[in-house]
């Protein structure tokens, strides 16, 4: 990535986060992509957001309607399940440990500026069959495109 880029990127996310409260960033990976917000803790208190496997423009939806919700004082509660995220099917909240996000959301780290702030990951289940990640029976497919980065409080 060149300075002039990573200038012009800062810049916009930041003129984002002054306007909005919060930016997304979507990453294409190797193994699997994911989209996580920048700027929600500072913003509204809110734990920065992580979500793998969905196209951005989805993910960035998600992403969005938590922050609207965060922005408006009603936030999501993190240990429960919320049926408002995705038609038909239940989203979990896993709090992600720092020393798997860090290779994850790069700049919400940059933003943050070297003060902790909390990251959670939403986990959704696949179209196809219902599974989450963690089910026994779950497609190794499915659970390659979304890895759950913490420890699941609670499952289906």
């Amino acid at each position: 990535m060149s300075p002039e880029f990573k200038k012009t990127f800062f810049d916009e996310q930041e003129k984002q986060i002054a306007q909005h409260g919060f930016s997304t960033v979507s990453v294409k990976g190797k193994t699997c992509s994911y989209s996580y917000t920048v700027g929600l803790f500072k913003s509204y208190g809110h734990p920065e957001m992580l979500v793998f496997g969905l196209p951005p423009s989805t993910a960035h939806g998600v992403l969005s309607d938590m922050a609207h919700q965060a922005r408006e004082g009603a936030p999501f509660d993190m240990s429960k399940p919320t049926d408002r995220l995705f038609a038909d099917c239940d989203a979990f909240f896993v709090r992600v440990p720092e020393e798997e996000f860090q290779d994850y959301v790069l700049s919400a780290i940059r933003f943050n500026d070297g003060e902790e702030f909390p990251v959670f990951q939403v986990v959704w289940p696949s179209g196809k069959d219902g599974c989450y990640p963690w089910d026994a029976d779950v497609d190794p497919e499915f659970v390659a495109l979304q890895p759950i980065l913490g420890i699941p409080n609670q499952q289906v």
